[in-house]
This record gives structure tokens, sequence and C-alpha cells, in this order.
């Protein structure tokens, strides 16, 4: 029964196709190699997989096999077994929800990685229900509370193959789900979905999301952090703008990515600061497109200020950041993109850049098709248990 609770845990989870070998006249020391043509394999012991008395010959294989494929151990019973084996994964069945947790923590470590971040510890209480709704099987979730949200993507990342934080104040909620569709792709994801306007309807899928409902509390900060992206933005953006990072909350520290726990207001000199600084990375798009990638939450703000103050620096931040999108096959996003350039354009008169955004629509189909961030497609991985 545990075994069969398992399987069904891990494809309904993580798309893991599972066998389950179940020999009640054989010792699991006599079968197990059935199974290692799979890509990984888990052994049950119990007391008709691992019976009396022991002999360490018997269980030489087991005890030398070069982890090709990875292997590992669940006692579900007391059984007799060599006590070498514990230097394996070794997971005791004493807490059945504790064990089918931590047996998925060690089947996604052997899967690909999504792109996503390492979120930061954060020092908040999150809901002990999460766990059953978002990790013990694939869920949806709202809070106010963003950092329940930290506090819970941090120490529910090792059961996803990826943790994706998207920022969505101020966004339309086509461009959130087309960032969406990039994001999560094959892989199991836990996806935060943070200051979400109103509350998105979302696919059946084997990710689990947590939407953070309503903007960032407004409150004190310098004008510098101020026109930063307050969902999340890179560090090094702040502090060229001379913001203070103690002001703000670290995200993944590992990539200087940080968010704003309160929303402050700035001054028309710092945002055009914050423009010219998108302007000049936005220049070298093509040569050195990775932090245009972090500033691409950020291109809206810019723009919107920049339209009406600084027509000529806006529009090139803007194409840019289209081409930018489109060349990472994020075309929804894209389009989107010059769409807004073509509008503003046309309102203010300038045909020549209201042409040129026309000419780059021309060729495009927003129900193409969005590409994905790369994973594994379909069965990722094949687990055999045994016992």
């Amino acid at each position: 029964m545990a075994g069969k609770r398992l399987a069904e845990r891990l494809e309904r989870n993580l798309g893991v196709s599972t066998l389950l070998v179940a020999e009640d006249q054989a010792p699991v020391w006599q079968t197990w190699e059935e199974g290692a043509a799979a890509d990984a394999v888990l052994i049950l012991l119990d007391k008709n997989s691992a019976p009396a008395p022991m002999r360490r010959d018997d269980w030489a294989a087991l005890i030398d096999h070069d982890n090709d494929p990875p292997i590992a151990f669940a006692r579900l019973e007391e059984c007799t077994f060599p006590k070498l084996l514990e230097r394996r994964p070794f997971f005791p069945a004493t807490d059945m929800a504790e064990f089918e947790r931590a047996v998925e923590r060690w089947v996604t470590r052997q899967l690909p990685l999504v792109d996503g971040i390492s979120a930061a510890a954060f020092d908040a209480p999150a809901p002990a229900e999460w766990w059953a709704e978002l990790v013990d099987k694939p869920g949806r979730v709202t809070t106010a509370d963003i950092g329940a949200a930290q506090a819970f993507a941090h120490a529910a990342a090792d059961h996803f193959q990826g943790v994706v934080w998207l920022g969505c104040a101020g966004r339309e909620a086509a461009t959130v789900r087309a960032e969406l569709d990039y994001r999560t792709g094959e892989g199991r994801v836990l996806a935060v979905l943070a200051h979400v306007d109103k509350e998105l309807r979302l696919p059946e899928s084997r990710h689990s999301y947590l939407q953070v409902l309503g903007p960032p509390p407004a409150g004190e900060a310098s004008a510098a952090l101020g026109c930063c992206y307050a969902p999340r933005f890179p560090g090094w953006l702040a502090r060229e703008l001379g913001g203070n990072l103690a002001e703000a909350v670290a995200l993944d520290a590992g990539r200087g990515t940080y968010r704003m726990a309160r929303q402050g207001a700035s001054d028309d000199a710092t945002r055009t600061h914050h423009l010219q600084i998108l302007h000049r990375c936005f220049r070298n798009w093509k040569d050195t497109p990775e932090p245009c990638r972090e500033l691409l939450p950020e291109v809206a703000g810019a723009i919107g200020f920049g339209f009406a103050r600084h027509w000529s620096m806006a529009t090139e931040v803007c194409l840019r950041a289209a081409f930018l999108l489109l060349r990472d096959g994020r075309r929804r996003e894209g389009i989107r993109t010059l769409h807004r350039l073509l509008v503003e354009a046309e309102v203010r008169g300038d045909s020549e850049t209201a042409e040129t955004a026309r000419h780059e629509l021309s060729w495009l189909n927003e129900d193409d098709e969005p590409a994905r961030a790369e994973t594994m497609a379909g069965e990722q991985l094949a687990l055999n248990l045994f016992g």
C-alpha cells in the first residue's frame, strides 16, 4: 500500500513513470537488479523483502553498487538488513506523510532544474496547510502576506524543480499569463505571483501556484528604491541609483535579487536616472542580454514615465526590450510591448516610430505557440520501486 501511494504521488506531482515490483516469495537482494535499467531505484525494506537471518554476502551487490542508477532505501517496518545501507539515501517510514515528502525530495534532485530563484530565508510564519495544498499535490493558494510566501518558497523549494517568482504589480493579466507559460515549462514548479492586482484563474497542471494579492503597502523608502519595481529588482540597479539595500528584502541572495516590503515614492530626477540606466543597458542588448533580462520588469514603469518626458530614450528602450523578448521566444509579451509603442507613437504624431512598430508587428502573430524556458519534456524519469 505504501509503495502504491508513493507511486501515485510521484506520477501526479512530478510526472515520474514508476514501476512497482513486489515479490513476496523472494528477498529484494535477488530481484533488485531487474530494475537497474531505470533512471533511479528505490528499495522498500520490510519483513518480506529483507527477511532474517541477514547474511552480508547476500547484500554485497547492493552494498557495493556504484550509484548508477541512483539508489535509495526506505524501511517500512522493522526488518533485517546491513546497516551499511543507511549510508545511502535512507528513509525510515515512521511518519508516512514525512516519508513520502522525503522520497519526493530525493526524486526531485534526480530531475533537471527549471530556471528560477533560490528564495532567501525569511522570518515569517507560513500556514501549515500550504504543505498539504501546494506540496503534497499540485494546488492553488492565495494570500495577502508576501513574507509568508517567501518563507514558504524557501522551505518547500526542494519539492520542486524550480521556484519561479513573477512580479505582477501593475501588469495586465495577459502578460502575466504569457510570462508564466514561458517560465514554467514541463518541470514541476512553485510559481509565486507577487502582488497580483486581481486573482488569476490558472490552468490545471503539475505546478503549484501561490498568488499574493494586492500591491505592496505604501511606506517610507528612498526615492532611489521607490522607482525600482517593488516585487523584484536587481540589487545592482538600486545601488547605481544611490539606494540603500538595507531598506529592501533579499529575495535571492545568490543572484542579488531584492523586493520591497513597502513601496515608497520617487521623484522625477531619480526616475530620469532610472530610465537612463535602462537606456544604456538596452543599447547593448544583443551582446550582453543578461543585464537586460534582469531589467525587463523595470521597463513598463520606465517608459510610462519616459514617454511623457524623454520620448526618444523611452521609445528606444521600449523597442529594444520588445526585440529581446521576441529573441527569447516570449512572443506575446514582445507583441504587446510593440503595440504599446505603436499606440504611444500615434498619439504623439511620431509617424516614423509608429511605422517602425507597425512593420515589426506585421510579421508577428500573437496566437503562435509561445516558446518555453528549456526543460525536459514528457516523462522525466523512470523510477523502479522494489519491495
